[in-house]
């Protein structure tokens, strides 16, 4: 428990081809059982029931020499699943983890030292799977809206959804704008909802 192997795959020639298998790397930072994998451009985002999140980075495609890893990002908790939006489509550098019923938010913009930079009570139990989803919606005028979201699952039997762009907003900005306008009670028109098409395109994104 706690163990990745990286493998090396190499296709054999011949008229019957088969695949071959070398160990690459033995990765054994994680004291117990890993939850959660993610990997792109090199990096390998790892969470924890140790409570910590890890990051290892592949020396052979690294798009930046010499780059300073973070220390273990260490929860109260065990963490259950992770979006590194880094390895998204918006390539924005923050990493988004769930950990009990808690939606945390961390700053990478300084990669070796990542700053926490807000934490969301999402679920009263704990949280099994975080995606990310790209909205598109068409106005009238025929222009196509794109706006990036994050979908959470949780053990509570519900599954929210939250615009990445007010979940990535610090705590300190959330209190100033409070503090400045009173937010209206939301209206029946304000309510969001989701179209047949987006509600399909949601159960399959979960299935992944």
């Amino acid at each position: 428990m706690g163990v990745i192997k990286v493998w090396e795959l190499s296709r054999e020639s011949g008229s019957n081809p088969r695949w071959k298998a070398s160990l690459k790397q033995h990765l054994d930072y994680h004291r117990t059982r890993i939850n959660d994998i993610h990997y792109g451009n090199g990096q390998l985002w790892t969470a924890s029931a140790d409570e910590t999140v890890q990051v290892s980075i592949d020396p052979d495609l690294m798009t930046e020499p010499k780059i300073k890893l973070p220390r273990p990002i260490i929860h109260p908790k065990q963490v259950r699943c992770i979006l590194p939006i880094g390895l998204t489509d918006v390539s924005e550098p923050y990493l988004i983890t769930g950990s009990d019923g808690t939606i945390r938010v961390y700053d990478l913009s300084t990669f070796d030292q990542p700053e926490m930079i807000r934490d969301v009570e999402a679920h009263w139990h704990d949280i099994l799977k975080l995606r990310f989803w790209i909205r598109k919606t068409t106005s009238g005028d025929g222009l196509t809206r794109v706006e990036p979201w994050v979908v959470s699952t949780s053990l509570d039997g519900t599954i929210r959804k939250w615009r990445l762009s007010e979940l990535v907003l610090p705590t300190q900005e959330i209190k100033a704008m409070l503090v400045v306008e009173k937010s209206p009670a939301p209206t029946q028109s304000q309510n969001f909802e989701l179209t047949e098409d987006e509600e399909r395109e949601l159960a399959e994104l979960l299935d992944d």
